[in-house]
């Protein structure tokens, strides 16, 4: 039997571990904000933005952040973003945006072990997509990217339903597809003068910033850091 060589290197990537990743958590690493080991964005970085929201817990944490690869998104979804996304959403003491340290199997173990009446139908909906990231690290890139995709939208579907408590995400295969989910998520999408007030900046200069992050160096370093300044909320 033949062994796939890129398989071997891509299940040994230190991204997929849960000890890699409380290393950036407890070093402050930029990973819900900002480039993830400050590096610049290529035609291989994806971009991400997330919205965590409990009005009852005071707790309202959203952003736009870049990975340099599809492979070191997957690892922050597996190993940061679910396990904060469960916590915040099931845990009774929680009363702040706060990413666990713990891997995601010991916090949902620990989580269920000290909450009453937890609705176990919604912990198992959050641990099937555990499962789905998980399966994933045997994927080639081109697949990846289309079931991160897939992964989107039905978790979407799960967790942003109540205006009051709900948890969002979604993925940018290029700065230039950031543009039109900017413009049809500020609602209002066909007055232009609403979105511009609401960007603090015009569309013209919005589109041309995501289409050439690319191509001119001083947008590529401050793309991530002009979307989270000037873009509001998106979920």
């Amino acid at each position: 039997m033949k062994v796939n060589p890129q398989l071997k290197t891509i299940c040994r990537n230190p991204h997929k571990h849960h000890y890699f990743w409380e290393h950036m958590i407890i070093n402050h690493a930029d990973l819900w904000e900002g480039y993830f080991e400050n590096a610049n964005i290529t035609q291989d970085s994806r971009i991400i933005y997330t919205g965590i929201l409990d009005n009852e817990k005071n707790i309202f944490h959203y952003g736009f952040a870049v990975y340099p690869s599809t492979y070191k998104l997957l690892g922050f979804l597996q190993n940061v973003f679910l396990p904060t996304a469960f916590f915040t959403w099931f845990d009774g003491n929680c009363n702040d945006f706060y990413m666990p340290l713990a891997s995601y199997p010991t916090v949902v173990s620990e989580v269920i072990d000290c909450t009453k009446d937890i609705d176990l139908n919604s912990v198992d909906s959050m641990n099937n997509s555990y499962f789905f990231l998980n399966n994933l690290w045997l994927f080639d890139e081109s697949l990846l990217n289309i079931a991160l995709k897939s992964f989107c939208k039905k978790f979407n579907n799960d967790w942003d339903k109540d205006s009051n408590k709900k948890i969002f995400l979604q993925i940018f295969d290029s700065p230039s597809d950031v543009f039109n989910f900017i413009k049809n998520s500020v609602g209002w999408s066909d007055c232009d003068e609403f979105i511009e007030e609401e960007i603090s900046m015009s569309l013209d200069k919005l589109k041309f910033t995501c289409d050439n992050v690319l191509t001119e160096p001083l947008l590529n370093k401050k793309f991530i850091d002009i979307l989270n300044i000037n873009i509001p909320v998106l979920f």
